[in-house]
């Protein structure tokens, strides 16, 4: 699998949102396999789950990578999630952030976000025609009011601007989705668990019955949390289970 991810680099000063002009890119046939958008201001950015994601304008990386993988089928698309995420990892652990993973693809220092993902995906058939992979990182922003959230400034205390932080993830995001062909999915899931946020600790959670204390024990291949919850151990999809902690 070949990808360049920056060899088509579009810089806006304002979208509605990277993912969106991506989209139209690829629908009008003019987005290369690796381009990336940036863009400076967001004036409707999407988080998971159809959360807004709010940015201070020209403060934070803003961004959609363009993957087109070859022959990567549906049931494989979580190998996607699993990559990007363990791309913003390496990418802090760059400027000495130790990160972690919050289920399924939120990127925390301690207790605070640093980071939201957000991949939409175009089907052929049974495989992937294309993914749009958004990232939506925290550079550097101070002031986030109300919400438990955090930024590469904050945590080194230095000022970078956000297309310093796009050189790096780019080439992290080069590097990782270089092994898709190249190992095993059981061993990018099992990357992507080392990094997981909460892991083996008992944490507050509720699902549909309530409230509750639990420990993830583990991720699926296909994507799906595992918590032990009392005496069972349960499989939660996304929207199924809420972190309370």
């Amino acid at each position: 699998m070949s990808l360049f991810f920056g060899n088509q680099t579009i810089h806006l000063l304002s979208t509605d949102s990277t993912n969106n002009f991506a989209a139209k890119l690829l629908a009008k046939g003019l987005a290369t396999e690796g381009a990336v958008i940036m863009a400076d201001h967001q004036t409707g950015g999407r988080g998971q789950r159809g959360n807004v994601w709010l940015s201070e304008s020209g403060k934070n990386l803003l961004s959609s990578f363009v993957c087109k993988p070859d022959n990567l089928s549906v049931e494989r698309q979580v190998v996607l999630t699993w990559l990007t995420s363990l791309s913003v990892v390496e990418t802090l652990r760059k400027f000495n952030i130790e990160a972690r993973i919050k289920w399924p693809n939120d990127i925390f220092v301690g207790s605070k976000k640093i980071c939201g993902i957000l991949i939409e995906n175009q089907l052929n058939g049974k495989c992937i025609q294309h993914a749009i992979i958004g990232i939506g990182l925290n550079v550097a922003q101070l002031e986030f009011g109300d919400f438990a959230a955090t930024s590469v400034s904050k945590e080194t205390g230095m000022n970078y601007a956000p297309i310093e932080i796009l050189h790096f993830l780019r080439r992290e995001m080069e590097k990782q989705f270089g092994q898709l062909d190249q190992i095993s999915d059981e061993q990018i899931k099992n990357n992507y668990m080392d990094s997981l946020y909460l892991l083996n600790e008992l944490a507050p959670f509720e699902d549909e019955s309530g409230s509750f204390y639990g420990t993830i024990t583990h991720v699926t291949n296909t994507g799906m949390l595992v918590v032990q919850k009392e005496k069972e151990k349960v499989m939660y999809g996304i929207k199924e289970i809420r972190y309370c902690s």
